[in-house]
């Protein structure tokens, strides 16, 4: 084995080292002002990772906002003041189309949905079929369904503009009045 030529390859890989390796180990969390109550949202370097409305019913949500994200990310939170950037648009319906999102705990089909869903333009909607034939499964409208339901940001991936194949609303993670009073304000700006 050539030593030299394993140091020499060794000498050439440059990465700079972390600063600060607790934005690996920790997601940032704040509280904001949203369109349908204050919102707790949890975010990191990857980008947004989870949202939640305070007070309204969320039937994913395993506690306190803290304790679901833990339960279903497995990183502890640290309050922060700041917000991410991008957060003001999208939680006005516009979110830019670079907005970063953490979707790594969600299956690649998962992913696939979401990505589909925030194509819709804010005050219109798309049936559950649309969605799956954008990805290219026809068949798959109840596994979009199950999907949306497992959106961990709601809002910035609107997915309350995902509706059923007869133009009714259907379900919503904050629940079916939530969806309606988001479409309605969003049909309103135009």
């Amino acid at each position: 084995m050539n030593h030299d030529a394993v140091l020499k390859g060794l000498a050439e890989l440059v990465a700079a080292p972390a600063t600060d390796l607790t934005d690996f180990l920790f997601a940032d969390w704040t509280r904001v002002p949203g369109p349908i109550g204050e919102i707790d949202i949890a975010f990191s370097v990857r980008g947004i990772s989870y949202v939640r409305v305070v007070g309204l019913p969320d039937r994913t949500a395993t506690g306190d906002f803290a304790t679901s994200f833990h339960t279903r990310f497995g990183r502890p939170l640290r309050r922060t003041d700041r917000e991410p950037p991008g957060l003001r648009a999208a939680l006005d319906g516009n979110p830019p189309a670079e907005l970063p999102v953490d979707l790594d705990t969600l299956t690649e089909f998962e992913r696939e949905v979401l990505r589909a869903t925030r194509q819709i333009p804010r005050g219109q909607t798309r049936p559950y079929g649309w969605i799956a034939a954008q990805i290219g499964r026809p068949k798959a409208v109840r596994a979009v369904g199950t999907a949306v339901g497992n959106n961990p940001v709601p809002l910035v991936i609107p997915c309350h503009r995902v509706v059923r194949s007869d133009g009714s609303p259907g379900e919503y993670v904050f629940g079916a009045a939530a969806k309606q009073r988001l479409l309605s304000a969003e049909r309103e700006a135009g």
